[in-house]
């Protein structure tokens, strides 16, 4: 059974909420092998998985998402598993709430198809939001307390989630875009700037939006300065832990130290942010030096 909706609402209200940090680069520290499909994991190695989401609630997260980012039906059929996206979906929100702690909360995560809207791409409007809508129905029947629709590097996309999982969820439904920051400011990849995407979600009532991925913590928090100039609804800020670089051995590391991560902290919640977490390359020891910052900030 889920709680209340408002509940998380009402801690945002009263708090700054910690998030979790990446789940992706978790799994590839447990073993996940190149390419293969991390929902896959929530049926074939579900303690790994129940592990991660463990370690982030004793590293101080309020809530963690489930290991649905590429859940959705068209992420999966790219993967010959389009069948089994309820399952998948199903499995990743019993494994969360299995080690929801009181208090807690678990969202269900929804991220993008990797296709492309007409004209770009092939897909409508509706094709997307119908992919979603089954991601979302299994995730609320499953009681996450949640929808996080996250990593969307386009608007309309994030909107056609946004009103897909409305349309079967009656828990809050959050949005995060990516942005890349350039000469003229942010951007995502198909060129929404910060004003246009502040503006489709208070015109939709998504009750807290923000950025996540691709930025350092830095970047996030001017991106996040920006948003909060434009409305006064709660932002979420998570940023990678600094960009990618492939070392020799063909391996991807971050560039930000959890120090430096840290140290902004404090600059995201200065900015205007009401959630923080991590994306890429963030682990339990980052979310558990931005709990101890979070706690000593509180009145």
């Amino acid at each position: 059974m889920s709680r209340s909706p408002m509940l998380l609402l009402d801690l945002i209200a009263r708090r700054p909420v910690l998030f979790d940090g990446a789940l992706g680069t978790e799994l590839m520290k447990r073993g996940l092998p190149q390419g293969h499909c991390p929902e896959l994991w929530n049926v074939e190695n579900p303690a790994a998985v129940r592990d991660i989401h463990r370690s982030y609630f004793e590293a101080g997260s309020d809530a963690v998402v489930t290991n649905t980012f590429g859940g959705n039906r068209l992420k999966l059929e790219a993967c010959g598993l389009g069948a089994r996206c309820a399952e998948l979906n199903a499995a990743a929100a019993a494994l969360a709430l299995s080690v929801r702690p009181e208090g807690k909360f678990v969202g269900g995560d929804i991220g993008p198809t990797g296709k492309f809207l007409k004209p770009q791409g092939e897909y409508t409007e509706a094709a997307f939001e119908a992919a979603f809508a089954l991601q979302a129905r299994t995730l609320a029947a499953a009681g996450v307390d949640f929808i996080l629709i996250e990593t969307m590097f386009e608007l309309r996309e994030a909107l056609c989630a946004v009103r897909a999982a409305r349309s079967e969820a009656t828990v809050p439904v959050f949005a995060t875009v990516t942005f890349n920051r350039t000469r003229r400011g942010f951007f995502t990849l198909m060129g929404d700037s910060v004003a246009k995407c502040v503006a489709a979600f208070e015109a939709l009532d998504v009750p807290a939006f923000g950025a996540n991925c691709s930025l350092t913590s830095a970047d996030l928090a001017d991106a996040v300065r920006e948003m909060r100039s434009l409305t006064s609804r709660p932002l979420i800020a998570q940023p990678n832990a600094g960009r990618p670089e492939l070392t020799r051995a063909a391996e991807v590391v971050y560039s930000q130290s959890i120090e430096e991560f840290a140290a902004d902290v404090p600059k995201m919640l200065a900015a205007g942010a009401d959630v923080i977490g991590g994306c890429c390359g963030t682990d339990p020891e980052f979310i558990r030096r931005a709990a101890a910052i979070l706690r000593a900030a509180r009145p």
